[in-house]
């Protein structure tokens, strides 16, 4: 059946899944993005924060599995005094600048969400269905294909989208 603008199936303008999802990680996590990131895409990381000693959390979009030394976008919540949010680039095995975001929309113990939303200039990271900042590209997002995930985190579930 067609729709009015004459293309079948243009009422599924919906997210739809670009992969499967990975579900209930053993932490640490390394997973392959399918076909790299692309504009539009959207990597929503649900879980909760553990109540341990460690301080920090942190996702990575890297330029490969295996290749630790190129990390197009470093998330990484610290539990420390009252808690903030690291966002770095790191090129060649060195970070650049550290972007910190005063900030924290998490707690020990608790559920949460995390959206990434990919567009041509920056990612766009929403915790929780509050949009919370924009961390503009200093690499190629194109080039990214892996997420790797660290610290006192349970991933349940990772799910591509376009």
């Amino acid at each position: 059946m067609q729709s009015e603008s004459g293309h079948e199936g243009d009422e599924e303008l919906a997210f739809r899944d670009t992969q499967p999802p990975y579900i209930n990680l053993p932490i640490p996590f390394t997973g392959r993005i399918e076909g790299g990131l692309q504009d539009g895409h959207k990597v929503t990381v649900m879980g909760r924060v553990l109540s341990t000693d460690e301080n920090r959390f942190q996702v990575d979009f890297q330029m490969g599995i295996s290749d630790t030394n190129n990390v197009a976008f470093h998330f990484n919540p610290r539990f420390e005094g009252s808690g903030y949010v690291v966002c770095n680039t790191m090129q060649l095995g060195n970070w650049g600048p550290e972007e910190k975001k005063m900030q924290m929309p998490f707690q020990k113990g608790s559920l949460f969400e995390i959206c990434f939303k990919v567009d041509s200039s920056s990612f766009k990271v929403t915790v929780n269905g509050s949009i919370f900042l924009d961390y503009a590209h200093r690499l190629p997002f194109e080039q990214v294909n892996a997420i790797s995930i660290g610290g006192c985190v349970h991933v349940s579930y990772i799910s591509f989208q376009v």
